[in-house]
């Protein structure tokens, strides 16, 4: 009988051995180790104030701070991961190699237990880096607008909230900027409005530059400018010609277009301006003869606060014709020539006066229509005191398409004058 029990206590522990032999094997078929790709995870970077503190700046280059792990563990595990579960850093202090790569550490940081992780692999081991020094400068904000004002209305001034920006960051980078702008929308706007924008900085073709690595006020906040809109009237233009011809040359004709052109400013202001007074140094500064055509920018002698809001509008092509001044002597008789202030007791010898010649200047096409009853001429004879001979200055008077010399001179002989008794005898 004893025999018998102790065989067939044997056969249940081999059976009990035979049945755990068996669970491990279904387990491990049905719940067996394998892996998983946990695609793009973003990749921390941790101590970088360890540069900012030597006046560097570290700059990522792209893609490689973003790496896929694969995780290695059973089915049961596998299932319950998600991308959330893993952190990955890479350590500027403790793990900066060669000045340029950053050794990335990943770590499970889910709700089960980090021994249930077999194994995990990333697809690259490194972050490449850019160790730069850091540059702090100053950019002058540009506004742009886009859209219109309401009907009647055109866009006056648009001031940002700050007229310079402070850009700190890698020097490679901050080279590169061309333009810092503020670009808003006004459609629909009337009087004074505050847009609201975010800054955009810009290389020399026009791209827009990465700021991920710069520092500056706008970047993460708002950038306020202050824009204002103005009235508009329509109102003509006048050039001053009195000195559009140089010296020795007269203007034969002038023409400009427009004759006229759209200025916008306050109500108040524009309601008396019916027209745009061009000064005489604004025509032909390099003072040419012959046929001219030149670009005047008449914005620039527009009255404080008023603005010409097309572009198009704010340069006038004027059309020249400079030519040679024609000059021809005119004998003048003494009865023609005034003698004024004449001190008491004196008087002009008669004798002693002979006609005075005058060079006239004119373009011929006045020199042939001119008439010498219509110039005035007289000398000044007030510092003459006592009988002599004196040459004293001539005042002409003439219109002004002619020219006289400016220092013409004449001779004038004075006399004491003779009382009754003295002219009888």
């Amino acid at each position: 009988m004893k025999p018998r029990l102790i065989n067939n206590l044997l056969w249940k522990v081999l059976s009990v051995l035979a049945a755990i032999v068996l669970w491990l094997i279904v387990v491990n078929i049905d719940d067996a180790v394998t892996s998983t790709k946990i695609r793009n995870v973003k990749v921390n970077m941790l101590n970088m104030e360890a540069l900012t503190s030597k006046g560097q700046m570290c700059r990522v280059e792209e893609d490689t701070d973003v790496v896929d792990i694969t995780v290695y563990a059973r089915r049961s595990v596998l299932s319950k991961l998600s991308a959330s579960d893993f952190v990955a850093t890479a350590d500027m202090q403790k793990n900066l190699r060669y000045d340029s790569m950053v050794k990335i550490e990943v770590a499970y940081v889910g709700s089960m237990s980090s021994s249930s992780i077999q194994k995990m692999e990333t697809s690259r081991t490194n972050v490449i880096v850019n160790i730069e020094e850091s540059v702090t400068e100053q950019f002058k904000v540009s506004v742009e607008t886009e859209g219109y004002p309401s009907s009647g209305l055109v866009k006056g001034s648009a001031i940002p909230e700050q007229t310079l920006v402070e850009i700190t960051g890698p020097v490679s980078v901050v080279k590169r900027i061309s333009k810092v702008l503020a670009k808003v929308n006004i459609t629909g706007i009337t009087g004074t409005q505050v847009r609201i924008c975010k800054l955009q900085l810009l290389d020399s073709d026009g791209d827009e530059i990465d700021g991920t690595y710069l520092e500056y006020i706008g970047k993460d906040t708002d950038f306020e400018v202050t824009v204002t809109t103005l009235n508009k009237k329509l109102v003509g233009i006048s050039f001053d010609i009195s000195k559009a011809a140089p010296e020795g040359h007269g203007l034969v004709a002038v023409s400009y277009k427009p004759e006229t052109v759209t200025i916008a400013g306050v109500k108040s202001e524009i309601s008396a301006i019916y027209n745009l007074n061009i000064p005489p140094e604004a025509l032909n500064p390099n003072r040419e003869t012959g046929r001219i055509e030149q670009t005047v920018d008449i914005s620039k002698y527009l009255p404080e606060g008023i603005i010409i809001p097309e572009e198009d509008e704010q340069e006038i092509v004027v059309t020249m014709d400079i030519q040679p001044l024609v000059t021809n002597i005119y004998s003048f008789q003494p009865g023609k020539i005034q003698y004024l202030n004449i001190q008491e007791g004196l008087a002009i010898d008669g004798e002693s006066i002979v006609p005075l010649e005058i060079p006239i200047s004119a373009l011929a096409q006045n020199l042939s229509v001119f008439v010498m009853d219509n110039v005035t001429i007289s000398v000044d004879l007030s510092e003459c005191r006592r009988a002599g001979s004196y040459t004293v200055p001539v005042n002409i008077r003439v219109s002004d398409e002619y020219s006289v010399p400016k220092e013409l001179t004449m001779e004038v002989k004075l006399v004491k004058e003779m009382d009754e008794t003295e002219a009888e005898e």
